[in-house]
C-alpha cells in the first residue's frame, strides 16, 4: 500500500519537515530515527539522503544538530531477505512482527474470515527473524522486535536463542518477560529450539 517510506519519498517536503524536527531535537539527547516499510536498499539510501539534506540545511541556518542513529523497520519479507545488504548501512534493525507476519502469510489481519489461517508462530516468520538477527550481528549492529510477538511469552526463549537483542513491549508485559529472560539458560535452549522450528 501507499504507506511508510513510500509516502515519505514521494512527499519529500512533508518528510523533510519531520526530519528537520528530529534533528533539532537530537541536541537534547540520544535520538534514533527508524525508517518504516523499507523494501529495497534504494529506498533506504533515498531516506538517508533526505536526512543528510535536512542536516545540511539546518547547519547552513546556524541550527545545531546532534548525532542520530539510523535504523530500519523490518516489516516486509523483502527487507528480511535482503537484510544482509541493509545492515551495513544502518545502526540497528527493529522487526515489526505484525506487518511481517501479515505480508509473509498473505493474510489481512482485519479480515475475520482469515483468522484461522493467521499463525504468528509460523516457521516462516521465525526463520525470517533468525535471518535478520544473523545478518544484523554479522554487520555488528543490534536488532530488536516490536509488535504482538515481542510480548508473546511462548516465544521469549526462542527469541533469545535466535539472538534477538531487544524486545519492545508495552508496560503491562515487562515484568513477566523480564522474569522469563532471567530464567532462560540460552546455551541450553538454543540447540533444541532452533532445531525444532528449522525442521
Amino acid at each position: 500500500g501507499y504507506r511508510g517510506i513510500r509516502i515519505c519519498l514521494t512527499r519529500r517536503d512533508f518528510f523533510k519537515t519531520q526530519l528537520r524536527a528530529l534533528l533539532r531535537a537530537s541536541v537534547h539527547g540520544r535520538l534514533a530515527v527508524m525508517f518504516p516499510m523499507i523494501a529495497s536498499p534504494g529506498e533506504l539510501r533515498g531516506a538517508r539522503e533526505l536526512l543528510g539534506e535536512a542536516r545540511a540545511e539546518l547547519t547552513a541556518e546556524g541550527t545545531k544538530t546532534g548525532s542520530v542513529d539510523v535504523g530500519v523497520m523490518i516489516e516486509t519479507p523483502a527487507a528480511a531477505v535482503i537484510s544482509d545488504r541493509l545492515a551495513p548501512e544502518v545502526d540497528f534493525f527493529s522487526i515489526g512482527t505484525n506487518d511481517l507476519t501479515q505480508y509473509t502469510l498473505a493474510i489481512d489481519r482485519q479480515n475475520q474470515k482469515l483468522e484461522r489461517f493467521y499463525d504468528a508462530h509460523h516457521p516462516a516468520i521465525l526463520r525470517l527473524i533468525k535471518l535478520v538477527a544473523d545478518n544484523a550481528h554479522r554487520a555488528g549492529i543490534w536488532m530488536g522486535i516490536c509488535g504482538e510477538l515481542a510480548a508473546d511469552p511462548e516465544l521469549t526463549e526462542t527469541f533469545l536463542a535466535i539472538g534477538v537483542d531487544e524486545l519492545s513491549v508495552s508496560p503491562p508485559y515487562v515484568l513477566e518477560l523480564r522474569r522469563r529472560v532471567r530464567e532462560t539458560n540460552v546455551a541450553e535452549v538454543r540447540g533444541k529450539l532452533l532445531a525444532a522450528f528449522m525442521e
